[in-house]
């Protein structure tokens, strides 16, 4: 049976091999997060493309950022043979590649990059294959104007479809133009308010439970929060700080099972979205790193300690708890960091970045810290920031992408023995370790967008964490413990919050209480909007 990386890249190697190019439509390839679409580039596409179009001397690919752009992919392209990597070029170096007929040159480059030199690398087209990342971005809507940006993107905002004109400039020269997204927008999907045939998109994305092994569970969504308009810090800080409680209780539990399994990394990761400085719905990134640097000390952790790294525009600093920053040139080596097990760094918040790009195994808790509140609901960009947490981690590193092909099945079939260590070691790891849990506010007077895009993320994009332990026993044949619940029953009462009579439900409460000798967890809600 083929796994969902070879069918998609069986789906792709048809299609560019079946004339689907004789119009000038940029091809679409959706994909979930985490099925391989920028290992499929770095290892496969080239040689694939070459094949299909024995004219190629240039694979240039567009990314949305520098941390997208950097991500490693071509790196390794030379070892596919006459194929070189120049990374993100200067111009002039572009002049250089004529002289060798036989090498195909691999650039990665920013859309931003792309727009300034378009002169330079337009001369190029006619040998080329234009593919681009995260296609979802900059690209996701060819026409102009606030109307085109507000059905596609569901904000409001003055558009001028500057990369897609040049795009549609070179396509004219020549048609080989695809894209890769796990979101296509309405304007990929032919919304009928906007232009047709600018777009057609290749394949579907794979059924939900064919991914389960390529893939991290979805644990738990806590109950939204309430976000307080104006009020970020008092609205997320339970939020941070139980999202902090958590990581740390896993870590502990893994801690335990190295005794076990020497192979196991107990370290794992937290992954913040933040709000602008103006803090109105959302709060603002310094807020936040204060509020963990503060719980943090408070359980006892050294005020030089490097734990929090933060992603803005105006670049990457690592942050100790006293509040002294450390510049990261790039978003790399921040990554690297937070999957390093020597390494302190655990918490990544970002702002309007780390929305794709970001390649971190062993994210365990995803807090939101700001409202989203489109003129129209739409759920492309709250689904990527979803994804970054989908990416494996069985807790013992690179072995499963080294040995294993990224895959929780041949992992279970061949460790245990390759590594001497018993079943039950490896399934009780993996409970911990492959699994993750989201934080995300709510405001009666702002649309549903987070909770809409989670309903359409669990629907499409990631399996449960009930559903992954299921799958640890069917193919380990070790017996499931049994389910005792703490309530025979179910008890839900309802309380008055901002004028309107609010359910809750008792007997969950009880599950997630964390006993700590108060009853304030059933009793903490905000009011105020």
């Amino acid at each position: 049976m083929q796994t969902p990386y070879e069918l998609f890249t069986k789906n792709f190697v048809e299609s560019i091999n079946n004339n689907i190019f004789l119009e000038p439509a940029a091809k679409i390839y959706p994909g979930q997060t985490g099925l391989g679409k920028s290992h499929y580039q770095d290892t496969e596409m080239p040689v694939d493309l070459k094949a299909a179009f024995p004219d190629l001397k240039y694979i240039i690919r567009l990314s949305p950022t520098r941390e997208v752009s950097d991500d490693g992919t071509f790196n390794n392209v030379k070892q596919l043979g006459k194929f070189r990597y120049l990374g993100n070029p200067a111009p002039e170096v572009l002049d250089v590649t004529e002289d060798n007929e036989e090498i195909v040159y691999c650039i990665s480059i920013t859309h931003n990059y792309f727009l300034l030199n378009f002169d330079r690398l337009f001369k190029y087209a006619e040998n080329s294959v234009l593919c681009i990342e995260e296609a979802h971005q900059f690209v996701g809507c060819a026409d102009e104007g606030r109307g085109a940006y507000l059905i596609n993107s569901g904000y409001s905002s003055e558009y001028t479809a500057e990369t897609w004109k040049r795009i549609k400039e070179w396509m004219e020269v020549n048609p080989r133009v695809i894209g890769f997204t796990a979101t296509p927008t309405e304007h990929h999907k032919n919304n009928p308010l906007l232009s047709s045939g600018k777009y057609e998109v290749i394949g579907d994305l794979v059924p939900l439970k064919d991914i389960l092994p390529h893939q991290k569970w979805l644990n738990k969504v806590n109950n939204p929060y309430h976000y307080q308009k104006n009020n970020g810090a008092p609205s997320v800080r339970a939020a941070v700080e139980n999202s902090i409680d958590v990581l740390f209780e896993r870590e502990l539990k893994l801690e335990k099972l190295l005794l076990k399994d020497p192979n196991i990394n107990p370290k794992l990761a937290g992954y913040y979205v933040c709000g602008d400085f103006r803090g109105v719905w959302g709060c603002p990134i310094d807020e936040v790193r204060n509020i963990m640097s503060e719980y943090l000390l408070s359980i006892g952790f050294d005020e030089s300690t490097q734990m929090i790294a933060t992603m803005v525009e105006a670049g990457n600093t690592v942050w100790s708890l006293n509040g002294e920053g450390e510049k990261v040139e790039k978003a790399s080596d921040v990554f690297d960091r937070l999957e390093d097990p020597n390494d302190p760094v655990r918490f990544l918040l970002v702002i309007n970045r780390g929305r794709s790009g970001i390649n971190v195994h062993n994210f365990t808790v995803n807090v939101v810290c700001r409202i989203r509140d489109p003129k129209e609901i739409r759920t492309p960009i709250p689904i990527q920031i979803f994804g970054r947490n989908v990416r494996i981690n069985v807790g013992t590193g690179s072995i499963i992408r080294e040995k294993y092909q990224n895959n929780i099945g041949k992992y279970l079939a061949n460790y245990f023995n390759d590594y001497g260590i018993h079943p039950q070691t490896v399934i009780d790891t993996i409970k911990v370790s492959n699994i993750f849990d989201i934080w995300y506010p709510e405001n009666p007077k702002a649309k549903r967008t987070w909770q809409d895009s989670l309903d359409e993320f669990k629907k499409k994009y990631v399996n449960s964490a009930k559903d992954g332990y299921e799958f640890l026993y069917n193919q380990t044949g070790v017996q499931k413990p049994p389910i005792i619940e703490f309530l025979p029953f179910d008890l839900e009462i309802e309380r008055e919050c901002n004028g309107e009579m609010v359910k809750y439900n008792v007997s969950k409460e009880f599950k997630e209480w964390r006993v700590d000798g108060t009853l304030d967890k059933f009793f903490n809600i905000k009011e105020g909007v």
